[in-house]
Formats: structure tokens, sequence, C-alpha cells
């Protein structure tokens, strides 16, 4: 990597536009969170280069080590060689700006990019992400502002990212509000925290785009800052699944273990998180749908495909036609014998009248004809059947009917049991009607056509019931609704899975049964409920949980105050939220050139307590001066003018003085001068009680301390 660039001065080139020394600049781009950058093109090399330029403020105390530091930072950076990696340059400096060239991508943003594609190819982009991250980790470069404005893809699907290992100096940034926002989502709990960025950092960073393009919303999404910092910090996201049913349950576990608090819970490296992503896929199938070849584009489904005999598709099945008939033709046919010795009958027409539309004669007896002539066109069904074979056929049919009624009968008396036929006028049971004669012609009992329907009915019914009966019951699966007060609690159900979720939230394809709910939250006691699931059903179960715990709101004028607790640092700065056990807690706001805060806070279980002080400014000690008493001058010097003075005294005399934490020289009784301001004074003697005295200087006026000290 080149120590400098010589992109300091800029000239104007008719021709070919603005020009630096080595460069020519081609297009300003805007929305940049560090810096101007501008489309370049180098003459020399003709490659075509994003051109960096950062300002560093004249006025900071070590800017000459800054600049070095911030070209120190960036030189592994131009190491890294990776197809997932935009590749740095040359960098340098001149006065207070920093000129780095990097390669120039020509691509859209992974968010807009990802806009319409599967679950399959999202995890795709998020394997290179990893991959690009685990090259930079190796070579201990990290990424100091991880998030989707940072990442482009090309349109062949490979993704870049950019500015790595690029400032890590938090002052260089002046990003609006709103672009400060926008990039604050992204931030690791380390990060907030004022602690290092690490590589553990960068994959939550990277578990957190990866939830934004799986699910299309950010996990910690918030209206402010504050809001949003909180929820990184302090607040678990919805799982993967929850927020998007098409997250497959395995990949949503494993986006959400790479979202863990806890940096050690984390996967150990990029490597691994993109390892279990693809794991994850294979285990979900891949995730993909698939649609009709032809279906969308020509707006017409293909016709369904038959299987042949061996299990292998045949040709498509075609409408079936209706069969042609064939025009009769004479066939040879054999004369049955004649009855009676007579004719056959000749063909006649189904109206009663003969061909020529007149009725029928009786035919003529003839003599039959020889064998070999007694060929005639065969009709295809006789017109009309013989009356004798006819009133065969209409005896047959009354049997029948006869014994259909019967068979009624039977089936009516039988349900009727002892009850008289409804025609029968006879006050007698039925079995006690007189038999008729044997050779007495058959005589039916008259039944209406009412008995019969009913009789009909009531044995469909019976047979209903029993079929009812004997069926087995089909079992379907119930719904289970699960939600809690507060919401926001985490629930597991034995049986079901291991899995955890968050109230409120409905539970699927239950199959029926009793099953155990567990219901917890931080600062609530857990609670176990039994519920019974029942087939087609959807059942809610609503639990209130009993506070434990109180919670203690932090804030406090100016922000950023260390918060200690119980004398213990709990490594939060205000505002902060915290869940304490019932008790006397002390709360201690710590800022340097302010003055501790502290207060005891008595809390109650479920209360909820605010404690907002506004910290007073520390008066300065370094230019203290004694006033007379031998001393000219304790610290620093200057004119007298606008300073505070103070004349301090006790009883008995020869008290130490501690202002602000400083002590000073000289024993009581004496005369200081100080600036206007905020002062904590201590006075102490050997053998006696301290006294403390808090005071507030003001330009130009006098003031007296006198304090008896006791024993």
């Amino acid at each position: 990597m080149e120590d400098t660039t010589g992109a300091a001065t800029a000239t104007v080139s008719p021709e070919a536009g603005l020009r630096t020394d080595r460069l020519e600049l081609l297009q300003p781009f805007s929305g940049g969170t560090v810096g101007v950058v501008h489309k370049a093109r180098n003459p020399k090399l003709n490659r075509v280069v994003a051109l960096r330029q950062i300002q560093v403020p004249e006025w900071l105390d070590d800017v000459d080590d800054l600049l070095k530091r911030i070209l120190a930072e960036a030189r592994p950076a131009s190491a890294l060689d990776h197809p997932n990696i935009a590749r740095l340059y040359t960098g340098g400096y001149k006065k207070f700006t920093v000129f780095l060239t990097s390669e120039f991508i020509e691509g859209v943003n992974v968010k807009e990019f990802a806009r319409n594609l599967n679950v399959a190819e999202i995890a795709a982009l998020g394997k290179q992400l990893c991959s690009a991250l685990d090259c930079a980790h190796q070579k201990n470069v990290i990424h100091y502002a991880l998030n989707p404005a940072n990442i482009k893809v090309l349109p062949d699907g490979t993704l870049k990212i950019l500015d790595f290992g690029l400032l890590r100096e938090k002052q260089l940034y002046a990003p609006t509000p709103a672009k400060r926002l926008e990039s604050e989502h992204y931030l690791s709990p380390e990060q907030l925290k004022n602690k290092p960025v690490t590589a553990a950092g960068n994959l939550f960073s990277a578990a957190t785009i990866l939830y934004e393009l799986l699910t299309t919303r950010n996990p910690f999404a918030g209206k402010h800052l504050g809001e949003v910092d909180r929820n990184i910090t302090d607040i678990d996201p919805a799982p993967a699944s929850t927020a998007h049913t098409r997250v497959p349950e395995a990949v949503s576990k494993v986006i959400m273990r790479a979202l863990a608090k806890n940096p050690m819970a984390r996967f150990q490296s990029c490597a691994e998180l993109g390892t279990a992503l693809e794991e994850a896929m294979n285990a979900s199938g891949g995730a993909r749908t698939a649609a009709i070849p032809g279906a969308i584009a020509t707006g017409k489904i293909p016709a369904p495909v038959a299987a042949n005999a061996n299990g292998k598709p045949a040709a498509p099945i075609q409408p079936a036609k209706a069969p042609s008939i064939p025009p009769a033709k004479p066939i040879p046919v054999s004369a049955p014998a004649p009855m009676n010795g007579a004719q056959p009958a000749p063909a006649v027409a189904t109206n009663g009248v003969n061909g020529n539309g007149h009725a029928p004669t009786a035919p003529t007896p003839a003599k039959p004809a020889p064998a070999a002539a007694r060929t005639q066109t065969a009709p295809a069904v006789p017109s009309k059947m013989p009356v004798k074979m006819l009133a065969q056929w209409k005896l047959v049919g009354g049997i029948i009917a006869g014994l259909f009624v019967v068979s009624a009968v039977a089936i009516s008396l039988n349900h009727r049991g002892k009850l008289p036929s409804p025609a029968v006028t006879s006050s007698q049971p039925v079995a006690e009607q007189p038999s008729k004669p044997p050779d007495s012609p058959l005589v039916l009992p008259s039944v209406s056509a009412i008995d019969v329907r009913e009789a009909q009915g009531r044995s469909t019914r019976t047979r209903a019931v029993k079929e009812a009966i004997a069926a087995p019951t089909a079992v379907v699966d119930g719904e289970l609704v699960i939600s809690s007060e507060p919401s926001g609690a985490t629930f597991s159900v034995e049986g079901r899975t291991t899995e955890t979720w968050k109230t409120p939230q409905t539970l699927g394809s239950l199959a029926p049964a009793v099953y155990r709910v567990t219901v917890s939250k931080a600062g609530y006691s857990t609670e176990t409920r039994s519920v019974q699931v029942t087939s087609g059903n959807r059942i809610a179960l609503e639990v209130k949980l009993t506070p434990v715990k109180a919670w203690l709101t932090v804030a406090g004028t100016p922000v950023g105050a260390r918060i200690l607790i119980d004398g213990k640092d709990t490594g939060k700065f205000s505002p902060a939220e915290f869940t304490l056990d019932p008790a006397s807690h002390n709360v201690t706001l710590h800022k340097d050139g302010y003055f501790d805060s502290s207060s005891d806070i008595k809390l109650a279980a479920g209360q909820t307590f605010s404690y907002s002080p506004s910290l007073k400014v520390e008066g300065r000690t370094d230019n203290i001066k004694v006033v007379g008493g031998g001393f000219k001058r304790l610290f620093g010097g200057g004119s007298s003018e606008g300073m505070g003075r103070i004349e301090i005294k006790t009883d008995p005399k020869g008290a130490q003085v501690i202002i602000n934490g400083a002590t000073l020289p000289k024993l009581t009784p004496f005369e200081i001068q100080l600036e206007p301001g905020n002062y904590e004074i201590t006075l102490q003697k050997d053998g006696y009680k301290p006294v403390h005295k808090s005071i507030v200087a003001e330009a130009d006026q006098k003031m007296k301390i006198e304090e008896p000290l006791s024993k």
C-alpha cells in the first residue's frame, strides 16, 4: 500500500473535468457516513476507483498521531484479497485531509438486491458475507461500520463488502441524525457499551443484516436512538421464523444464536456461522418454491399426464370422443323356427302402421322359403313385443310388486311392534285376526303410501345411527393460543419441542392431548399450566404473571454517566434499565468533570422507579490560589478578576482542606481564590470528625467558612 496519493491539489481541465495530481474526478456520491466519496479514474492505469476524502479536525490535540493511525489501520485492510471484499488500493494524507482509493463497485445495496429473493438465495448471500468476514478476521482486520449501506451486490449475484478496516475513530463520524439512526440498528451490544469492536461484534452485525433480509424487518427497530440502543442491549428479538413464516425453523435457530447478547454464546467464527446456515438450509430442504414450467408465461396449465402400466408417464390424456356408429348393414341370419308352424311376423313400424302408413294386415300364410334364400336385414331392436310374451312379463311384474309391498308391510309391523295397522278397523291386535282358509285368495293388509315411506325412513335412520356408532371418529389437530400479562414472556410446551416462544403466540397442528405450558419472564415468577387441546378446536390460555422483581430506570443530565449500584460498576451508562431484587439500593452516577450523584432507593416487588438527577459541574482545582499566609500562589496564576474568594477557618486551627478531591498543602486558617463553580469542601483533623460543605463560588464575591470541629 502506498503512503501517499499525491491527490492534494486540484485543477480544472475543460476537456477532462476536475482533476487531482493523479486522479480524474468523474462523479460525486452522497449519503456516505464518513468523508466525501467520488467516482474517479486513474489515467495512468486507466482504472476506475472510488476516492474517499476524510477531513480531520485541526483543533484535535493529537491530530498528527491521528492521521498516521488512520493509515496504519487501513494498511492491513489493503492486503485483503477475497472475491467478496472491495480492494483498498492506496492511501495517504496532506495537511489535514486523508485520501483513500479503493475498488469501484457498480452494484446495488444488498437490501434492494434481496427484495425479491427467496430464502435459499438470501442464504447464499449470507454464505458469501460470512466467507468474506472470516477471511478478514483471520488477518486481524475488523469492519467498524458493517451495515447494508456498505454491502453491494453485482448483477451476477456476487456480494462485495466496502470500507474494510476504515476509521476506528468515532469523532470523525459526522452523519445526519437520520443517517446515524439508520446505522445504529446494526451495532453490537459491545459497541454500544464503548468496548472495542471484535470479530464477535462483526458476526452480530452480519446476523442482524441476515435477519432483516429474511424477514424484511430489522430485529432492533426503534423510533429513536435510545429505543434502538435499548433493544440491542436488553431486548431479545422475536425469532426469525415468527417474524416471517417463510423462514425455516432450523435457519431461525442459527440466526438467533448469532444474535445472542453475550459474545461467548454466539458462534466462534463467521465461518462457523456460514456452515451452520448451510446445514440448516439443507435440513429444511432448501426452502425453495417451484412453479410449473411455462404456466406463468403462457397462463396455461399443461394437460394432466397419466401413468402407464410400468409407472411411467404416458401421453397426455385427450378428451373422450363419442364413438361413431357405423350404418347398419344387411347380415345373414337364421330364421327361428316358427311357433305353431306359422311364419314369423314381418317388421312393423313403431307407431303401429306399416311402411305405407296403413295399419298392418294379418299375415298371409306362405310356404317356407329355401334355406339359401333366407337373407334379410336384421332390425336393431324389435319395434313391438309379441302379445303373449308381453302378458307373461306383466304377470312377473305384478308378482314382484306384490312381494315388495309385503316386505314393506313386514318392516312397518316390525318397527311398530304390537300397534295395530292404521288401515285395520278392528280394535283387536293383528295377531288375533282369523286366518283365511287355505283355498281363499291372498288378501294383503291395507297399507297406505305414507306408512311405507315412514317405515323406510325409520329403517334408513336406524341404519345411519348404527353406521355412525360403528365408524371411527376422525381426529383433527387443534390450536393453542397463549398470552400473558405482561406480554413478551417466554414459554415452552412440554412434549412439543425444546423450542421456546414469546407471548402472545398461536401454536397450530397440536394433537388432542393435555399439555403442560411453562411461562417465564425476567422479574416475574415462573408459572406452569395444564391445558386440554381438543380435536379441531382453538383453545386460549392466558397467564397472569406475579412480579418478584423491581425495575429501575436510571437517566440523568448529561447522559453517558457511569452507573454504580450498591457500590458495584454495572458496566452501563445512563440512560439504562435494571431489574433488581425488592430492597434498598444505593445508586451512584459518575461522570468526569461532574460531581457524583448518589441516592438510596427502596424498591418493592413489581415497582417501577425512575432516578434522573442533574449532575453538577465540578469547579476547577488546577488554578486555586492562596491569598496571603506566606504562599503567593498554590496552583496556576493570573489575574483575580472574575474569581471568587473563600476565607476558611476552623476551631481548633490546623485542619486540612480538601476541595473537589484535591488536598491543599496549607492548614487552616487561610483564604483562597478560585474560579466560579461548584465545590465540595472537606475539613478534617486528627481526633475530630470531618466536616463536609457544598458551596457555589460566584465571580467577584467573597465567602466565609467557619466550622467548629467536634470529637
